[in-house]
């Protein structure tokens, strides 16, 4: 009897967390796709389910948004496959309404949280890129960096030119030769999240330094 009932129980909670999830998953795909996130609850941080949608619209790949993410921001990949799933499932999703809402979450949060997210985002960002087609028109990090008046420091840009293996001052040419070399090298899908991680930042670099 007392087994059963445990049994019972047990099922139960997972049914009524199962609905509870499918719901949050549900709000999650409603709010990308209508551009609306004043109301988003259960995620990492502050802006993460709008720049999540960000993502997906640039690689079209739930997997590798979840990949991306977990990279940058250091979350367990079910957290954020579990949200980059549930936007993947949006009808449409508008990148510059995406960019404008992200900019309102974070000019709305306290400015040194929102300062040490800035660097993480345009990370994620530029290597949800890395495939992009000047058809598409602007990037995504663009555009934002624009809204934000966000500006490199002289100490990126060194750390960039070490990254590619370069002295500081290379020529375009050597910039692109060296990009072209690292990229194929670390490319995500030839070998582990340590290769992930390395090819984030060659593309961080790069993007920092054409």
């Amino acid at each position: 009897m007392i087994p059963s009932l445990i049994l019972l129980l047990i099922t139960a909670a997972g049914i009524f967390y199962g609905v509870q999830a499918f719901l949050i998953q549900k709000k999650w795909r409603q709010a990308a796709e209508n551009g609306t996130f004043a109301d988003v609850k259960k995620e990492p941080f502050p802006g993460a389910l709008c720049l999540c949608a960000l993502i997906q619209s640039c690689t079209g790949d739930n997997n590798f948004s979840a990949r991306i993410l977990e990279n940058v921001f250091g979350r367990r990949k079910d957290e954020w496959q579990s949200m980059a799933k549930s936007v993947s499932f949006a009808r449409s999703l508008n990148r510059d309404l995406l960019v404008e809402n992200l900019v309102s979450i974070l000019k709305k949060q306290n400015e040194s949280e929102s300062a040490a997210l800035l660097p993480g985002i345009f990370r994620a960002l530029t290597a949800a890129e890395f495939m992009w087609n000047e058809k598409q028109g602007d990037k995504p990090s663009e555009y934002l960096k624009t809204l934000l008046r966000y500006s490199l420091i002289k100490d990126e840009k060194a750390d960039a030119y070490r990254v590619l293996g370069l002295e500081p001052g290379a020529s375009a040419e050597k910039i692109r030769r060296a990009h072209r070399k690292l990229a194929a090298k670390y490319h995500p899908d030839t070998g582990s999240g340590e290769n992930l991680e390395m090819f984030m930042k060659i593309q961080t670099a790069y993007e920092l330094l054409k």
